[in-house]
């Protein structure tokens, strides 16, 4: 039997924004920044009931009141941020640095909103600046972290997840990037190990337990996988990366019928899963449907056209079909988009 691809995820957590809290109001005669201080206060309780629209009026109106209230400013730059005003929301997070430019948590805020925008050069030089000011802000060396990883940058965002750790060390988030950190460099045991404390400091972590999941089957540790993703699965019904890396679990242990039981589920929700689809498809193959699994390849590969595993795999069940020019266009296709297996084949 021909070898097959199957593609799990591992994922990478965050947090958001840290709002600015409530204050006293001020006790001084100026009535106008006591109004504002008011005014101020309303919007960050309608934020924290959902409210965004309320709170961005409040936040305008109590900045009205009191036009150097460089707090109200900084939260409505995060109101305007949540809305997608990522222009305004720059504005209002300048106008805090132009005026404060030691306020660690704007720079915070702002490297955020480019990480979001993916200016992640931008982001990395704003969260170094909001930990030059203020060495011990956990946030800015984790969402450091995060930019580095995603720019596969892994041995720094290593240390920033490390440094983030030393500063709070019973943040989870940051026990679970690290462990992917460490997965990407190839220390398995270890990015484990991490995994395992994050669930143990939030047992509510269910990308973690998904992470762990996809790490036993990197690991060949098949049972041990489906534990940890059914554990993701009931704690998120219808996690669909929990779902599709289950179903990559019960194929390696030749559970077919779970297999597609867990894939089908993912594809009644989201048709266009080329992930799903072409992982189907590979199930198919092990239980000799070679035409089924060819189709679910196709339908892979019309939802996302550079999906090079999907043509490898179409290939190999095209070849079990006889169909030897098809096998070999698939197999160059594959190729092209860099799947370097498909060169075995040709």
């Amino acid at each position: 039997m021909q070898n097959y691809f199957l593609i799990f995820f591992l994922t990478i957590v965050q947090s958001g924004f840290v709002f600015a809290q409530q204050t006293d109001t001020v006790r001084i005669g100026n009535q106008n920044a006591m109004k504002a201080e008011k005014l101020y206060n309303q919007g960050i309780s309608y934020y924290e009931q959902g409210d965004v629209k309320r709170s961005l009026e409040l936040f305008n109106a109590s900045i009205r009141e009191n036009p150097n209230f460089y707090r109200a400013y900084y939260n409505r730059g995060v109101v305007k941020f949540e809305t997608d005003d990522f222009i305004g929301a720059v504005v209002d997070f300048d106008k805090v640095i132009e005026e404060l430019p030691d306020f660690s948590m704007a720079y915070l805020a702002k490297g955020i909103l480019h990480r979001e925008q993916e200016k992640f050069e931008e982001a990395i030089a704003d969260f170094s600046e909001a930990i030059s000011r203020k060495d011990n802000l956990y946030m800015a060396y984790y969402y450091r972290g995060i930019t580095y990883f995603e720019t596969n940058e892994y041995a720094k965002a290593l240390g920033d997840f490390t440094r983030t750790i030393e500063i709070k060390p019973d943040f989870a988030y940051a026990y679970n990037d690290r462990g992917s950190t460490l997965r990407k460099m190839g220390e398995l045991q270890a990015a484990l190990s991490d995994y395992q404390q994050a669930v143990f400091l939030d047992n509510t972590m269910y990308l973690t337990f998904n992470n762990m999941g996809s790490l036993r089957i990197e690991l060949e540790q098949y049972n041990e996988a489906v534990e940890y993703l059914t554990t993701a699965i009931k704690l998120q019904p219808g996690y669909n990366n929990a779902l599709n890396n289950r179903a990559i679990a019960y194929t390696n242990l030749e559970r077919f019928e779970e297999a597609l039981s867990d894939l089908n589920e993912v594809i009644q929700k989201d048709p266009a899963n080329a992930v799903a689809l072409t992982n189907r498809g590979i199930v198919k193959y092990r239980m000799n449907d070679f035409d089924g699994a060819a189709a679910d390849h196709t339908l892979a590969i019309e939802n996302n056209p550079r999906m090079g595993d999907a043509f490898l795999n179409r290939g190999i069940a095209r070849e079990m079909m006889r169909d030897q020019k098809g096998a070999r266009q698939d197999w160059i296709r594959a190729y092209e988009l860099g799947v370097k297996k498909a060169k075995d084949y040709l």
